[in-house]
């Protein structure tokens, strides 16, 4: 985001400052600036303290010039530090007393125009395939965010089991439907978010059809054979969807499909399979896998929708780059290494060859 020169800007809230090991830091995490130049610490520290009020660019520089006293060299290396990581913002950004203000900061971090950020979001339809483990935290997620509708599909009761990951299910909500009890506690949580339960199992791409058209499509669910549909329609009807699921210790996102732009589910093998001329072996691997219970766990489960939806609101927001374009991303719970599949685009890929890259303003 390029401010005017004329725009007020203010240190952005999320800026510190500190020494360690002998050197300045303007800021931490992703907008750290280490500054080993001594000679700039005194005026950079008076110009981030000048600008907890609201200053444009020429009024710093007198700053600068006058009561601070620093030549013209010094003078634009301080304003650099300052103007070139997000360290200063617009004045109009935060509000404390707006409900969204952490987020608009954590949008402003990433350089974005965070009132236009929340805007897209609230302009946002969202179709959610699933609504246990994985969905139920995304859904609830992207509501408290301010994305403006959730669609919520899942054809599941709330059962017994599910209670020990599934946190927005209570003892009393067993036996009702997952998609109706979930929107029921998202509505509590944000009422500016629109919440519709489709209480119905996805069986085929027909019923893919009838969902409503969305500006993104998250699969949590994990029926046989359902991905692969997924895919196929969303890149016949032009909508990005993301997988998120779990290999189980391992949470898994991506990758992002953006029909016509990135790569597909089909660009690329992503799971393991029955080898093809070995009908023996491929019967005996059907009976072992038969008896699969997944091992759900729900710090697995947050860990796989909590990037997810990072992803999500990047994506949908316009801000950031999604880590999951173009692959397929695992945390290791176990050891906390990262492993990846790349999803790059296959000009020959028989479902997204022909594909077009969406317009510009779809989402």
């Amino acid at each position: 985001m390029e401010p005017r020169l004329d725009e007020p800007r203010v240190l952005a809230p999320y800026v510190r400052v500190g020494f360690q090991d002998g050197t300045l830091f303007l800021g931490f995490g992703s907008i750290r600036r280490p500054v080993h130049d001594r000679a700039l610490w005194e005026s950079l520290l008076r110009l981030a303290d000048h600008f907890r009020t609201p200053r444009t660019r020429a009024e710093a520089r007198s700053f600068l010039d006058g009561p601070c006293g620093v030549d013209v060299d010094r003078a634009e290396a301080v304003m650099r530090l300052l103007e070139d990581g997000n360290h200063l913002i617009p004045a109009h950004t935060y509000d404390p007393a707006d409900r969204y203000s952490r987020h608009t900061l954590f949008y402003a971090l990433s350089g974005a125009d965070a009132v236009k950020v929340q805007l897209r979001l609230a302009r946002s339809r969202v179709v959610l395939l699933g609504c246990g483990g994985i969905g139920s935290l995304v859904a609830v997620t992207l509501a408290t965010a301010g994305v403006g509708e959730l669609v919520l599909v899942d054809a599941d009761q709330v059962e017994p089991s599910n209670l020990t990951r599934q946190f927005l299910f209570t003892e009393a909500d067993i036996g009702r439907p997952k998609a109706e009890v979930l929107a029921r506690e998202l509505r509590r949580r944000n009422h500016d978010c629109r919440a519709r339960p489709v209480v119905h199992e996805v069986g085929d791409g027909e019923d893919l059809e009838h969902l409503p058209a969305c500006d993104l499509l998250v699969v949590s669910a994990d029926s046989p054979g359902l991905t692969g549909m997924v895919n196929a329609h969303c890149v016949r009807s032009g909508t990005p969807w993301l997988n998120a699921c779990y290999v189980n210790d391992i949470a898994v996102w991506g990758p992002l499909v953006v029909p016509g732009t990135t790569g597909c589910w089909d660009c690329r093998p992503f799971t393991a399979h029955a080898p093809e001329g070995e009908p023996e072996l491929a019967g005996l691997m059907a009976r072992i896998n038969d008896r699969y219970q997944a091992p759900s766990n729900g710090p697995v489960n947050m860990l796989a929708s909590s990037l997810a939806v990072l992803d999500v609101l990047r994506y949908l927001g316009g801000f950031g780059t999604p880590s999951s374009l173009n692959r397929r991303v695992g945390v290791w719970s176990h050891d906390l290494t990262l492993d990846e599949q790349g999803a790059e685009r296959d000009p020959a890929c028989p479902t997204c060859a022909d594909a077009v890259p969406l317009c510009e303003g779809v989402r």
